[in-house]
C-alpha cells in the first residue's frame, strides 16, 4: 500500500471539514438555503478558496448525497459481515453497526442486523437521512448515472442481502404481484438487480416492501413524530414491529422463538 502524502492527507482532512461544516448548514437551514458562502465561513475560508474543493452548489449537494448512501451502505454491509469501502476511500469514521451477524448466523438473525444498522445510521446521522429522504431539494436535479445513484444501488445490495438469502434458502413470502403497466413492469426488473442477481419481480416487490416498513418507523422516529410517546428513542416499537416482519416474510414461524432484548430465548 502506497503511504499517503501530506498534501494528499491534508485535503482529505479539508474535504471531511467541508462535509461538516456542509451538513451543520443543512442542520441550521436546510438543503433549500445551502450556501457555499456561508460553508466558507463557517470553515474559515474564502468563497473563492472553496472552489479549489467543489465547482457548485449542486456539486457539493452530490458530494454529501453520495457519501451519505455510501456511508449508509457500508453500515448495513458490515452489519451482515461483508467488509466496506477501503479506509482510503472514506473520509468518515469506520462502520460501527449495533449487531453484527456474518454468513454463519441466523437468517433470521442477518435480517434483524440489517434492520437495525438501518436505523441506528438514521437516528445517529438525522442530518443526513433528511437530505437523502426528506423533501425535494427545489432545482438540484442528481446527475443521470452518476455517484447518488451509484451509491444508492449500493445501499439496495446491502439492505437486500439476507432477504435474496431466504428467497434463495425458500423461506421467503412473497407479496402477490399486482397488476404492473409495462412501464412499471420494466422498471422494476430494472431495480431487481441485487448482489449481481436478477430477481423474480415478487421477490423484488417483497423486497421493497420490507424497506418500505422499515423505513417508515425509522423516519417518524428521526422527524420526531413519536417522540411524545418514546422521548428516549423507539427501539422497542421498531424492535417489536421488525419481529412481526420477520414472521410477515417468512423468515421466522408464528410460533418460533425469538430473543428478547436481553438476548435470551422466548417463545412469542
Amino acid at each position: 500500500m502506497v503511504a499517503e502524502g501530506r498534501r494528499d492527507a491534508a485535503r482529505r482532512r479539508t474535504m471531511a471539514e467541508l462535509d461538516a461544516a456542509a451538513l451543520a448548514e443543512v442542520h441550521e437551514h436546510g438543503a433549500v438555503a445551502l450556501s457555499l458562502r456561508r460553508v466558507a465561513r463557517r470553515m474559515g475560508m474564502s468563497p473563492a478558496g472553496l472552489y479549489r474543493y467543489v465547482d457548485s452548489r449542486e456539486g457539493l449537494l452530490t458530494r454529501l448525497i453520495a457519501g451519505g448512501y455510501e456511508d449508509l451502505a457500508d453500515h448495513l454491509a458490515v452489519a451482515t459481515g461483508a467488509e466496506p469501502r477501503p479506509a482510503a476511500d472514506r473520509d468518515r469514521p469506520a462502520p460501527d453497526p449495533p449487531v453484527v451477524a456474518a454468513g454463519g448466523a441466523a437468517l433470521a438473525d442477518r435480517v434483524r442486523a440489517v434492520a437495525l444498522a438501518y436505523r441506528h445510521w438514521g437516528v445517529t446521522h438525522p442530518q443526513e437521512f433528511g437530505l437523502l429522504f426528506g423533501d425535494p431539494i427545489p432545482g438540484y436535479a442528481a446527475p443521470p448515472g452518476g455517484v447518488t445513484v451509484e451509491a444508492m444501488g449500493r445501499v439496495g445490495s446491502a439492505l437486500g442481502a439476507p432477504i435474496v438469502e431466504a428467497w434463495l434458502a425458500g423461506r421467503l413470502r412473497t407479496l402477490p404481484l399486482p397488476d404492473l403497466d409495462p412501464e412499471q413492469g420494466e422498471r422494476l426488473a430494472e431495480m431487481a438487480k441485487v448482489a449481481d442477481r436478477e430477481l423474480p419481480p415478487e421477490v423484488s416487490l417483497s423486497l421493497l416492501a420490507f424497506w418500505g416498513r422499515l423505513h417508515g418507523q425509522v423516519s417518524l422516529e428521526v422527524f420526531g413524530h413519536h417522540r411524545w410517546l418514546f422521548p428516549d428513542g423507539c427501539e422497542p416499537l421498531f424492535r417489536a414491529d421488525l419481529e412481526a416482519m420477520l414472521r410477515d416474510l417468512g423468515v421466522v414461524a408464528e410460533d418460533a422463538e425469538q430473543p428478547d432484548e436481553d438476548g435470551t430465548q422466548v417463545r412469542r
